[in-house]
């Protein structure tokens, strides 16, 4: 028998229909692992099926045993993982930009609609290596948290999931959050451009993780002829620091 495998068992039974070239009711076929949506792109399952096209009744011989079911299934439970990674990135490869943005925009909805916040919508644009994620709602501000804890949660929890499950960045936005930490970046830079060129060495106040790697990336396209890296101070801060280019 031959083994198959899809996103549904409909799907897998079909691919065994067009390998055999027959119809449904011609197939002999075992399911050794059921589909399994999973959620948020975890703990997703493809059916696998053993299938071959039925023979007539002088031929045909009995159908696998228990024991071999069973071994059959040890061996892709094994590799499942292996599989499941397999087709789902060749099934993001077919997606396109605006298709990837509806289905996380979806999954996204789907997690937030158990919360207790009223969050009328969820906007999703892919950007080259990026995804681009929007809250719009009348409690998006309840999101943000003291101090931005809510929000880092979010984006750390939503950037753990779409890099594993589309290999994408995220830039998440929640009632103008990203956008002041961008515009605060921009002014301290202008406020502070004369000195950085004019000193082989300046370090910049404290920023929180967000607020710096912002400051990092605008620094280093503001600046390109000057060497600039982050470090940590604490847990929670960051500097960034401002250098000549060793001259060798």
């Amino acid at each position: 028998m031959k083994k198959f495998s899809a996103v549904s068992l409909e799907e897998a039974i079909q691919k065994a229909r067009l390998e055999f070239c027959c119809l449904e009711s011609e197939l002999e076929y075992e399911v050794v692992l059921q589909p399994k949506k999973g959620f948020l792109g975890f703990g997703r399952q493809e059916a696998i099926i053993l299938a071959r096209q039925a023979k007539t009744e002088e031929q045909k011989n009995p159908s696998l045993s228990e024991n071999e079911v069973s071994e059959v299934y040890l061996e892709d439970e094994a590799y499942s993982q292996i599989q499941e990674n397999f087709f789902q990135d060749h099934q993001k490869e077919r997606l396109s930009a605006c298709d990837l943005g509806e289905e996380i925009s979806k999954e996204v909805m789907r997690l937030f609609s158990f919360l207790p916040y009223r969050i009328e919508q969820v906007k999703a644009r892919v950007e080259k290596d990026n995804v681009y994620i929007e809250f719009l709602g009348e409690d998006c501000g309840l999101l943000i948290g003291e101090r931005g804890y809510r929000y880092h949660s979010i984006h750390y929890l939503l950037l753990i999931w779409i890099k594993k499950e589309y290999g994408l960045g995220v830039r998440l936005e929640i009632a103008d959050f990203l956008k002041n930490k961008e515009k605060r970046v921009e002014e301290y830079l202008e406020e502070n451009y004369n000195q950085i060129i004019a000193r082989t060495f300046f370090q910049t106040r404290p920023f929180d993780s967000l607020s710096a790697g912002i400051a990092l990336k605008r620094f280093r396209e503001a600046i390109p002829d000057k060497y600039i890296v982050i470090k940590q101070i604490s847990e929670l801060e960051s500097v960034i620091l401002i250098n000549e280019f060793k001259s060798r």
